[in-house]
């Protein structure tokens, strides 16, 4: 059975803001558990990777609304809040689309990285002078 057609305000979503499978699965995380406050060492813990990796996805996250940082003495919490009812809206259907189409949707962000992983390589490509 072939994946799910994404549509197309979804895919630009996963294009332009899901940068990997675990920034999915972190939003999807914090989505889940709203009223919660997670430190990247948490989020570490419950999607296996490593810590580095857990403050990157969040920040990212931060960044393009979907949580929100707060710096406390023992370091940075964050908590799901999208900064608006649109991008609220968004993720609510990018969740609903997942557990649904979760093939479709990994694919999509796949893709996405190996466009990026052939872009670097075609970097060292050497090319003939003409």
């Amino acid at each position: 059975m072939s994946p799910l057609p994404v549509p197309d305000d979804l895919r630009r979503f996963i294009l332009s803001s899901i940068a990997s499978v675990p920034h999915l699965e972190a939003l999807l995380l914090l989505r889940a558990a709203s009223e919660k406050d997670w430190d990247n060492d948490a989020v570490a813990r419950r999607l296996y990777i490593p810590n580095r990796i857990a403050r990157k996805v969040l920040d990212d996250l931060t960044a393009i609304g979907a949580l929100h940082a707060t710096e406390l003495a023992q370091g940075v919490c964050y908590r799901y809040g999208p900064n608006s009812n649109e991008l609220g809206q968004l993720i609510d259907r990018l969740a609903a689309a997942y557990s649904t189409n979760l093939v479709g949707i990994t694919r999509l962000i796949h893709s996405q990285l190996d466009r990026h992983a052939q872009q670097f390589a075609d970097a060292f490509t050497w090319k003939k002078d003409t």
